[in-house]
């Protein structure tokens, strides 16, 4: 009896484990390598064109340059809870 109860047992285990779905990461996978690609070979000399992006004014683009740069030069600090100990 206790064996076919630890069989039925394993036999749903194994069985959910198979019929988990995919992730919308798994489905998407390589999406991103293939786009980059893409890109290359679309326009091979792109790294070297320094040509500025359209579709971003100067202002916009100078204060996200400066939030990057500044993010990077001061992380934010990050503390620990504080914990108190009384003896009384």
């Amino acid at each position: 009896m206790r064996t076919g109860t630890l069989a039925l047992c394993l036999a749903l285990l194994l069985a959910g484990c198979g019929s988990v779905q995919r992730s919308s990461v798994d489905e998407q996978w390589g999406r991103s390598y293939g786009a980059t690609r893409a890109a290359q070979v679309a326009d091979p000399s792109a790294p070297r064109d320094d040509a500025a992006s359209e579709g971003l004014d100067p202002r916009s683009g100078e204060a996200a340059a400066e939030r990057y740069y500044t993010g990077e030069r001061q992380p934010e600090m990050r503390r620990g809870p504080e914990i108190t100990i009384s003896g009384d």
